[in-house]
C-alpha cells in the first residue's frame, strides 16, 4: 500500500480523508552533521521513520505521510555552515498553513512527527496554539517514543544524539554512500 502523499493522486487522497486517515507530517531540519554526514540527516531519517511507521500502521488504520518539512529551528548550528534556519514565527506559520491545508482537504487527525532536537519545544507550543483548528493535532519526537529500545541497540551512547552513533548508523543503513567513513574519528560524540 502506498503511504507517501507525493506518490498519490488527488482522488486517492480525497478517499483517504473520507476514511479518516491519519496524516503524519514529518518536521525536520537541514543543518550540519559533523564532518562525516550530509546536512540532510534529520530530513532523511524523519521521513524514513514516518514512512516505515505508516506502512506498519496502515494495516490497522489508513495513514498517509506528507512531504517532510525540511527546515526547522537550527539557529544553534548556523556558525557551523550548511544550515538553514527559520525563526519561530515563520516556523509556526508554516506548520499552521500546512495543517489548514490538510483540514481543508478533509483530514482531521495529524501527527507532527519531529526529527530535530531544536524543534521539540517549538512543536509543543505550536500544537498548543493550534488547538482551535477543527482537527486532532499532536506531536512526537521519534527517538523519544521508545528510548529504551533505542538504548538497547546502541553501543556507545544511551540515545540519539546529534551526528553520533545512532544517526550515523541509520544513515549508513539507508544511504551508505553519503557517509564519509574516513572522517568518523573526527565526529564529536
Amino acid at each position: 500500500m502506498e503511504v507517501a502523499w507525493a506518490n498519490l493522486k488527488a482522488a486517492e487522497l480525497q478517499g483517504l480523508a473520507a476514511r479518516e486517515a491519519i496524516v503524519v507530517l514529518p518536521v525536520a531540519a537541514m543543518e550540519q552533521h559533523g564532518p562525516h554526514l550530509p546536512v540532510m540527516v534529520d530530513t532523511l531519517l524523519c521521513g524514513e521513520v514516518a514512512r516505515r511507521a505508516a506502512l506498519r500502521a496502515s494495516g490497522r488504520h489508513p495513514v498517509v505521510v506528507a512531504p517532510t518539512v525540511w527546515s526547522g529551528l537550527s539557529e544553534h548550528h548556523m556558525a557551523c555552515g550548511g544550515t538553514f534556519t527559520l525563526d519561530f514565527a515563520t516556523f509556526r506559520s508554516l506548520i499552521e498553513c500546512l495543517c489548514r491545508s490538510l483540514e481543508r482537504h478533509g483530514f482531521r487527525r495529524v501527527l507532527l512527527l519531529n526529527g530535530h532536537g531544536g524543534n521539540v519545544a517549538a512543536l509543543r507550543v505550536v500544537v498548543d496554539e493550534l488547538r482551535g483548528l477543527p482537527m486532532r493535532l499532536s506531536t512526537a519526537t521519534y527517538w523519544q517514543i521508545d528510548p529504551v529500545a533505542i538504548a538497547d541497540i546502541l553501543e556507545r551512547q544511551s540515545g540519539v544524539q546529534h551526528a553520533c552513533e545512532a544517526e550515523t548508523s541509520m544513515v549508513m543503513a539507508l544511504r551508505p554512500e553519503l557517509v564519509d567513513t574516513s572522517r568518523l574519528e573526527e565526529a564529536k560524540c
